[in-house]
């Protein structure tokens, strides 16, 4: 019988979070996440493999967060072809510490290689390729998504200011203007 698992997953990954939140993505190593977390090294590769699956495991964490979001969000919205973008625009407006964890994520998957983008891709593919974009209604849920990405991203990497009051803003003024919600 094996000896019980003492170091819990998602302690490590929020550990790997702040040190890629205060150190950047390139500091990222088994080792500064075993400081980070007070634990050994060992610990970490106990619980993930590898680099890649510890940033693999960020990730993954974060969109099936964003998910939980964005279904909450739609559940009174019926399943359309738009509802998907519907409840990623309204979790992204309502999501708060999950935006710097997503981008954090982001960063870390994209650093690597564009072989990681696999599951941003297959995330967006997933939103985006149920709307008809020859109705206009399809097009503007495509442009409603755009608009709350590039938001997500200025404010996620901070390279824009946004106070919560803007944000609120100007996730009122996209569902207003083009999600008719």
């Amino acid at each position: 019988m094996g000896r019980r698992q003492s170091i819990d997953r998602g302690d490590l990954l929020d550990a790997a979070e702040r040190v890629v939140a205060r150190d950047g993505a390139g500091q990222l190593t088994m080792d500064a996440v075993a400081a980070e977390a007070g634990v050994s090294k060992g610990g970490v590769l106990y619980a993930y493999a590898s680099k890649d699956a510890l940033i693999d495991a960020m990730f993954t964490r974060v969109f099936s967060a964003f998910d939980q979001i964005a279904e909450a969000s739609v559940s009174g919205l019926g399943d359309s072809p738009d509802s998907g973008v519907r409840g990623h625009v309204l979790a992204s407006r309502d999501a708060d510490r999950l935006i710097m964890e997503r981008s954090i994520a982001l960063i870390v998957n994209f650093i690597r290689s564009p072989q990681y983008r696999s599951g941003a891709s297959d995330y967006y593919q997933r939103v985006l390729g149920r709307l008809d974009l020859s109705s206009k209604a399809g097009r503007k849920a495509r442009l409603a998504l755009l608009a709350s990405e590039g938001a997500l991203m200025l404010r996620g990497f901070a390279l824009y200011p946004l106070s919560d009051a803007d944000w609120q803003s100007i996730h009122a003024d996209i569902v207003d203007l083009l999600l008719d919600v």
